[in-house]
């Protein structure tokens, strides 16, 4: 038996049982010694399978080790398209953005620029789970995937209430999450879409009094830029995960109308 090898492979289930780990949670996860899981890390990182978490010392598996499962879904590329092309639109707008993906029955951040943006109320969002009927961005989900999946999501059916939620959405083109209290935040919310299948959504979370109409009509077509750099990106990893020739002009889940 290689050891390093077996190591390696202790360090990546690991890994695999959460959304982001540390050095001391896998240290304590694998038994392994600090330095043998920093250097087992290091190399991984440098191997396009880990990536360091907003630079705070947390480490979590890439799309890259779908290519050690035929079983992983090509869903997961689409936090690794994502990173830099959100990265770029934080550092221009300099409010924070969100990346977030259906986990089970609730939505879960995959990605958050808060560390990149000085408007941040929050040092990072990165792994928390949202209720899908009571987020912005479980809001934009319900309103955009397929019908099938809405109801898996929502077994007992759509509220009136709720439907009335969707139905505007819909007709927006985006979500919205007024404050509730006086001094919370305030997010809006786009659906990112792959011909008929709904990967993720992206969302820009401000102060609540900045969430203005005007806020609105100047920064959302920020997201859908966002968004759709997002897509091109992803359908090259995606094709470059397959073998095949990108043909971003063959698929039409162009967004940028925002419908």
């Amino acid at each position: 038996m290689i050891r390093s090898v077996s190591r390696a492979l202790l360090v990546l289930r690991a890994l695999n049982g959460r959304m982001h780990s540390t050095l001391a949670e896998l240290h304590r996860d694998t038994g392994l010694p600090k330095p043998t899981v920093y250097r087992i890390l290091e190399t991984l990182r440098a191997d396009g399978y880990v990536r360091e978490v907003d630079g705070r010392g947390s480490y979590q598996l890439t799309a890259k080790v779908r290519e050690l499962s035929d079983g992983c879904s090509e869903r997961l590329l689409i936090v690794d398209a994502a990173i830099p092309c959100m990265i770029d639109a934080t550092r221009r707008i300099k409010w924070p953005l969100g990346l977030s993906t259906l986990d089970g029955d609730r939505m879960a951040v995959r990605y958050s620029t808060m560390p990149y943006s000085p408007l941040a109320y929050l040092p990072t969002t990165y792994g928390r789970r949202h209720p899908v009927t009571e987020s912005c961005v479980g809001i934009a989900y319900l309103s955009f995937c397929s019908e099938p999946e809405r109801r898996f999501l929502l077994p007992d059916g759509v509220p009136p209430r709720l439907e009335s939620i969707l139905e505007a959405t819909r007709q927006r083109g985006y979500a919205v999450r007024q404050p509730a209290t006086p001094g919370d935040s305030a997010t809006c919310a786009v659906p990112l879409r792959a011909g008929d299948e709904l990967l993720a959504v992206l969302s820009m979370t401000t102060f609540g009094s900045t969430m203005t109409a005007s806020f609105q009509k100047r920064h959302v077509p920020v997201l859908w830029e966002t968004a759709d750099a997002i897509l091109q990106a992803y359908r090259q990893l995606r094709d470059n995960q397959r073998g095949v020739p990108s043909t971003p002009d063959a698929e039409s889940d162009s967004i940028s109308s925002g419908v």
